[in-house]
């Protein structure tokens, strides 16, 4: 009976007490480096992660060496380091591999335009970046050296404050013309790039099927072949050639107009609508772009755009 009165009075002087609950803050900016998160913006599993690394990185460096006007070269390379891509291209900006690191914007020449390009997403460097660590489930690397500077990017967590922690440090070495882009493989992953080995192989052979002015070596852990173009001066539509009026919609052109009016107020430019309609194919002339600007035509089509002005 004494034992029911302490459990019955201990009861009543819990209700009694009061717990003030803390409002917590904590950074979504995990959840971009999350094994889950990682899956739904590559749309593949973590056995074909090293595929998606190829993948990335060879259409990074088609993307650069066409708008260059560059005769492909891409050297792939896989060691105990890791996945190794280079190429011949004009060399990835500095201040676009910050941009990569800052994991609250999404940065892409691709994304608001409709054009038949490789990628138009702006993230897969971003996720190729978060991959070692998610792999390892510590620490992840990833060097990318251009213009005479080696970058070398750490990233870790803050288990605390559950955010990435990124360091970023740099160093000058020899010039050499492109981009080459390391990508460290953990160890505790190394099964998992065995395994992938046939399908890796497989993918960098189709890209010299599908791309003929590309000139491809290949370095599979000492095993080496190189296929060289079988016509250097094949050409098709590239990243820098205008896009057609045709291929947008309504809400395409909105967006696109958004980001240049977005970019302009950020760089300080003043951007007309003449100039925005002479960059679509067809519409370089004075003559249509007068016709585009009339206000009998722009009621329906352009009427927004130029209000804009």
């Amino acid at each position: 009976m004494s034992n029911s009165k302490t459990i019955l009075s201990d009861l009543a002087h819990t209700r009694c007490r009061r717990l003030d609950r803390t409002t917590l803050r904590t950074s979504r900016l995990l959840d971009f480096c999350s094994r889950k998160e990682l899956i739904a913006q590559t749309g593949h599993q973590p056995d074909a992660w090293a595929l998606v690394i190829l993948k990335e990185l060879i259409d990074n460096s088609l993307d650069a060496c066409e708008e260059a006007g560059t005769e492909p070269m891409i050297a792939v390379q896989v060691d105990d380091t890791g996945i190794t891509v280079a190429d011949n291209g004009p060399g990835i900006p500095e201040s676009t591999i910050e941009d990569v690191l800052d994991f609250t914007i999404r940065v892409s020449s691709r994304e608001a335009y409709v054009a038949p390009d490789r990628g138009a997403q702006g993230n897969a460097l971003k996720t190729l970046v978060a991959m070692p660590f998610v792999l390892d489930g510590e620490r992840g690397r990833v060097d990318i050296t251009a213009n005479a500077v080696k970058h070398r990017v750490s990233f870790s967590v803050d288990v605390i404050r559950q955010e990435p922690v990124i360091a970023h440090k740099t160093q000058k070495v020899a010039e050499k013309k492109g981009t080459e882009t390391c990508v460290h493989w953990p160890d505790l992953a190394c099964s998992l790039l065995r395994d992938a080995k046939a399908r890796f192989l497989q993918i960098a052979d189709a890209y010299t099927w599908l791309n003929p002015h590309v000139t491809l070596s290949i370095d599979w852990f000492g095993e080496r072949r190189t296929i060289k173009a079988t016509n250097p001066t094949w050409a098709k539509w590239g990243p820098s050639d205008p896009t057609s009026p045709h291929w947008y919609t309504p809400q395409h052109l909105e967006r696109l107009i958004a980001g240049y009016i977005a970019h302009d107020q950020d760089n300080g430019r003043n951007r007309t609508v003449r100039e925005f309609v002479s960059e679509f194919r067809g519409l370089s002339g004075t003559a249509k772009q007068k016709k585009v600007l009339n206000p009998h035509y722009s009621r329906h089509g352009m009427k927004r755009l130029v209000s804009v002005d």
